[in-house]
């Protein structure tokens, strides 16, 4: 009967689990008992072979990583764990490799396939110590090999089956004691035992759970087991001890959600097992999954559909719970922002500023949000999936959703033209600034209107600010022409710049003079024949704008409002394309403007390799004659964010001019090339202007 056993258990692990045996003595690395087996392939993007978790070059300290085909910043990890009845401490690549592990790498997990020692190496717990340093190596290596170890699985076949129950059994336990027997589960493996070793699920397939027990209903012949080669013992009636090799004795209600898959028909593992571990999950109030497959063996017809499909959407749902848990809380101090469309709804801020979306679509097989980089969302049971980002820093932020590849606008956020398309965003409140927040204060009035343009012989669209009171008198009033950047147009200082609000803020405090805004389109085609310049970097790339501006645009207000039309009541400034514009335009026509603010403009570099900028050539007199050109205008001022790559030429461009003689203000602002230092901007550029 024992001889027959450890056979059945031999050809049936070899056969059909990719058994890749090596009992003391040694096998080749694909044989046992005479038998060949082929290597799977394995669909992935990248692997890591033989690495080390112990740090002791032992061959059974040694595992493997795949990592899933589409690349990721990150990924959950599911560590999967061979069967082979304990015997062989070298079995790691060809752990299911085609079946189990190919299905959760398709899902997206990264999958570890460690080897433990063997029975004939070390009794137990040694193999469970080894199980246990796996796990704390991933945790201790996330960053190393792109492991997200917010979450972490474990699975095993056969005997990897009973490894992986017991792990998720004891993932808070270190020691237990069993009668009069005291158990170092955890062990101190490897130099990472500063980490923890807990799982967030649980995959059994076919494992050994009673071992007292193993034939159910009969009673257990004993004498050359492979569960008396575990422990280093014949069985001598000492219950307890063969108790503490059994993952039910550790359960209890904290422990992780756990699937059970069994065979029917197995015939070294009866199925009862399998029932036995589900009965002891569900007695202990833990989230369990019970899979007889009818007529399935010891591995036979066991690693298919539908089951590996059940698998992956066990483990997906354990990982969507924790992860819905653990934001549920934080969601009690979250605030909406402005630009919900919903005041109550989604997204949500939450207190370190990071965020909270939720999508429902039932449909798809991934979701993310496009915001700074992708983040990837959690389905739940409803097909509502919630991605949590990085905290963001205060300000503006578009983003995009991408649903299976499709980069889509959010139905749940307000859409601003911005990056050349509609675009979702979110702004992010920044404590202290009230200044962009609407206020109890007299309000001015924002007109969209038409003018026919000249150049492009066309009606043209302008969004017009007037201060309060505009309309109840017959003041006139100065002019700030404003621009935006590239993929932007006349929307952009309006909508996501709150220019309005903070000019009705700033006159009621009297920090700057009641002014007109004319807030523009600059984006103009070249007429056939014009030089094509370099766009934002030449004066030549100007011209098509500078012909619509002075031509078009400033006739048109100066005929329509009662404005002050002379230089020193004009005022040109804008953002990054716009604040190269300003530049060019604005300090070349001093007949028009006396006043220029550049804000975060690429002229000087940090974009498009234009860090050679002569500022002699592009304005003329600027660095020979400074105190002429000094004279031609109220106020000069120049503008980046810290965090924006211009910000390094801006300031020694800056440098330039002052050291020349150039009368120049400049201000950085915390902020990378976005509308918080460009609200910042014009609201330090409309302090200044038209005193």
């Amino acid at each position: 009967m024992i001889k027959r056993l450890f056979l059945t258990v031999a050809l049936a692990l070899a056969a059909f689990a990719g058994l890749r045996a090596q009992p003391p003595g040694g096998m080749s690395s694909a044989q046992l008992a005479g038998f060949s087996f082929r290597m799977p392939d394995v669909r992935c993007s990248e692997k890591f072979l033989d690495v080390d978790y112990a740090g002791d070059g032992q061959v059974y300290h040694k595992l493997d990583i795949y990592l899933p085909s589409e690349r990721r910043a990150s990924y959950p990890v599911v560590v999967h764990i061979y069967g082979s009845a304990w015997f062989s401490n070298n079995s790691k690549n060809m752990a299911n490799l085609d079946n189990i592990c190919q299905a959760l790498l398709d899902a997206g997990y990264a999958i570890v396939t460690p080897n433990h020692r063997s029975s004939g190496d070390a009794a137990f717990p040694a193999q469970i110590n080894d199980i246990k340093a796996v796990v704390r190596f991933i945790r201790a290596k996330a960053e190393e090999y792109h492991f997200d170890t917010s979450f972490i699985g474990i699975s095993g076949f056969s005997s990897g089956g009973h490894l992986a129950s017991l792990a998720g059994a004891t993932s808070n336990v270190k020691t237990a004691r069993i009668g009069r027997h005291t158990v170092d589960l955890e062990g101190s493996v490897g130099p990472y035992t500063s980490f923890s070793s807990a799982v967030d699920v649980v995959c059994d397939w076919s494992g050994p759970i009673d071992l007292l027990n193993m034939e159910c209903e009969w009673e257990r012949p004993w004498g050359g087991t492979p569960e008396e080669a575990l422990l280093g013992v014949a069985y001598n009636g000492d219950d307890d001890l063969f108790r503490t090799i059994d993952p039910i004795q550790y359960l209890d209600p904290t422990d992780p959600p756990t699937i059970v898959f069994h065979g029917t028909k197995d015939n070294v593992v009866p199925h009862c097992q399998g029932m036995e571990l589900y009965e002891a999950l569900d007695k202990n109030g833990i989230k369990s999954d019970l899979n007889l497959v009818e007529g399935a063996g010891h591995g036979i017809n066991l690693f298919v559909e539908p089951w590996l499909s059940k698998m992956v959407e066990f483990v997906n749902a354990a990982r969507s719970d924790k992860f819905l848990a653990s934001i549920e809380p934080k969601l009690e101090n979250a605030v909406s922002p402005v630009t919900n469309i919903s005041a109550t709804g989604f997204p949500k801020i939450l207190p370190d500023n990071s965020v909270v979306f939720k999508v429902r679509a039932p449909q798809a097989n991934r979701v993310q949000v496009d915001l700074g980089g992708r983040n990837d969302g959690i389905k739940d049971a409803t097909g509502t999936w919630t991605i949590v980002t990085k905290p963001l820093m205060p300000g503006y932020h578009y983003y995009s959703l991408i649903v299976d590849g499709v980069s889509v606008a959010d139905p749940a956020s307000t859409s601003y033209y911005g990056s050349s398309r509609m675009s979702s965003a979110i702004d992010i409140p920044e404590p202290g600034m009230d200044l962009f927040e609407t206020q109890d204060v007299p309000h001015g009035q924002v007109r969209e209107l038409v003018y026919w343009s000249k150049y492009t012989e066309t009606w043209r669209p302008v969004f017009v600010y007037t201060p309060p009171g505009y309309e109840k008198g017959k003041k006139k009033y100065p002019v700030m022409y404003i621009h935006h950047g590239g993929g932007e147009d006349h929307r952009g200082w309006i909508q996501q710049g709150r220019t309005a609000t903070i000019l009705d803020n700033l006159i009621a405090r009297g920090e700057a003079v009641p002014m007109i805004v004319v807030s523009v389109n600059s984006n103009v085609p070249r007429k056939a024949g014009m030089p094509a310049g370099q766009g934002t970097y030449s004066w030549e790339g100007m011209q098509p704008y500078r012909e619509e501006l002075l031509g078009s645009i400033i006739p048109f207000i100066e005929s329509t409002f009662r404005v002050k039309a002379d230089p020193k009541h004009r005022a040109m400034c804008g953002l990054s394309m716009g604040g190269g514009q300003s530049f060019f335009i604005g300090l070349r026509e001093p007949g028009f403007f006396a006043n220029v603010g550049v804000f975060s403009t690429g002229v000087f570099g940090g974009i498009n390799g234009a860090s050679n900028f002569d500022l002699e050539a592009n304005i003329p007199g600027m660095l020979t004659a400074p105190d002429a050109f000094n004279k031609n205008f109220d106020c000069f001022f120049i503008s980046c964010g810290e965090q924006d790559p211009r910000i390094e030429y801006t300031r020694a461009i800056v440098s330039k001019m002052r050291d020349a003689g150039v009368d120049v203000k400049f201000q950085s602002f915390p902020g990378d090339h976005e509308w918080q230092p460009w609200r910042k901007s014009v609201a330090a550029f409309a302090r200044m202007i038209f005193k």
